[in-house]
């Protein structure tokens, strides 16, 4: 709006500069016209011999013919041609407004896409220094229009700049700032009207959350290649396993054992139950997950797991902090499941804890959702292990079987929620479960 109430100024002070010298030149054109018109009717009249009227008649009829002459010199030569200027002018001005009307309006239609556009877009000049930049842009970067006009692109991406400056028109690029965001971009030429080069157009989209998909995805296909290997193996250890523990049972119960052979023998079968509770384990991250969903209060559930793992708190003399409400928050989900995923979270941040070290437990409600967050004061998750951790077999552990968030995070996706992790950047480590209501009868 700004520029083109400067264009319609400009034009009023041209179209009054040149009305005025129009003016001038017709005044002057007309003085002329008048004199050379008047010496000549001057002229006749005192050459006439024997003039028979008086001095007013000769005043009127010299009126009278300087009017006679003028009056289609006027027209011809000033009036027409000033009414031809006249009616080209205000044609000219009617133009000029239509053109101002349709410049105005596609001013704000290009103002409309770039401001409601769902991408990022920055044009600079050919120094990568930005000339204009879009809400999105200014959102992104947490900026304001003044802190990127005229600032040059490594000051607010640095690495963006640098694959530029190194050719690369088109990358994906992550771990921007401290928000660790990841966003695919494309720069484009700027180019004038003799085809050189004017700036650069850079458009950019934050892809984080295609980037957690890709994650995901990739995570699920692994679970799947290693489930049908694992569902193999555990079919085929179930009937040894089986053997084995049925063969101890019959063979304590019928021959006479001493005491060391009787602590063999239940130390046989505690390994064996031990090895079925792995083998139904290792089946339930292979197969399809039944549910058998309840309405039940989460609370109440979430203090059932805290008290299972007292003892383990009180032999670390661990501080448990409660961060949610005393008031019940009814769900509709597998009891038994979601108690398991909250005793195995739970013990992994006991094991993770030092002597005297913190846990915090926090649960609130977000919309249709339940997020409860088990958050501890231990070293972390080494960086290497954030995408790993879920995975079947993998443990950070000396005793782990690398199969308890395997499976927690398989109960997850069964509800049709989620469970993940990352480093507290105070230090610790962040388990979040988020779990949906459900439908409630």
């Amino acid at each position: 709006m700004k520029w083109v109430g400067k264009g319609e100024a400009h034009v009023r002070d041209r179209n009054t500069e040149s009305g005025t010298s129009r003016v001038w030149g017709l005044f002057f054109k007309i003085s002329a016209a008048i004199f050379v018109v008047e010496t000549v009717i001057m002229v006749l009249l005192e050459y006439v011999p024997h003039r028979p009227i008086s001095g007013l008649m000769e005043d009127l009829l010299d009126g009278c013919l300087l009017l006679l002459f003028l009056s289609p010199t006027f027209y011809f030569i000033f009036i027409r041609p000033l009414r031809q200027r006249e009616a080209e002018h205000k044609k000219f001005q009617t133009d000029l407004n239509e053109a101002f009307v349709e410049l105005n309006e596609r001013k704000t239609f290009i103002e409309s896409v770039l401001k409601n556009i769902q991408s990022g877009i920055i044009v600079m000049d050919p120094f990568l220094k930005i000339k204009l930049a879009n809400d999105y842009a200014l959102d992104f970067f947490a900026g304001k229009e003044c802190d990127l006009v005229g600032v040059r692109l490594d000051r607010i991406c640095p690495r963006i700049y640098d694959l530029i400056r190194a050719g690369i028109d088109a990358a994906e690029v992550g771990e921007l700032g401290t928000q660790q965001r990841m966003i695919g971009y494309k720069r484009f030429n700027l180019k004038q009207a003799d085809g050189s080069t004017a700036g650069h157009i850079i458009t950019f989209i934050d892809i984080s959350e295609v980037e957690r998909v890709r994650k995901e995805m990739r995570q699920k296909d692994r679970l799947a290649t290693m489930g049908e290997v694992v569902a193999r193996v555990a079919h085929e250890m179930r009937n040894p396993l089986f053997g084995i523990t049925a063969s101890s049972q019959i063979l304590a119960m019928e021959l006479p054992l001493s005491a060391e052979q009787k602590e063999l023998m239940n130390s046989i079968l505690t390994e064996g139950r031990r090895m079925n509770r792995l083998v139904d384990e290792l089946l339930d991250c292979s197969k399809e997950m039944k549910l058998k969903k309840a309405s039940f209060d989460i609370v109440r559930a979430v203090r059932d797991a805290i008290s299972f793992n007292e003892p383990l708190l009180l032999e670390k003399k661990l501080f448990l902090h409660k961060l949610f409400t005393d008031e019940e928050i009814t769900v509709e989900a597998d009891k038994e499941r979601i108690r398991q995923v909250l005793v195995n979270l739970l013990k992994n941040a006991v094991d993770a804890v030092p002597v005297e070290g913190n846990i915090t437990v926090q649960l609130e409600e977000e919309g249709e959702n339940i997020l409860i967050g088990i958050s501890d004061s231990g070293p972390g998750i080494p960086l290497e292990s954030l995408e790993k951790i879920f995975d079947i077999f993998y443990t950070t552990k000396k005793s782990g079987t690398g199969l308890g968030l395997a499976v927690s995070r398989k109960i997850m996706e069964a509800h049709d929620g989620a469970l993940s992790a990352k480093n507290n950047p105070a230090g610790g480590a962040i388990f979040t479960i988020t779990l949906p209501r459900g439908k409630m009868a």
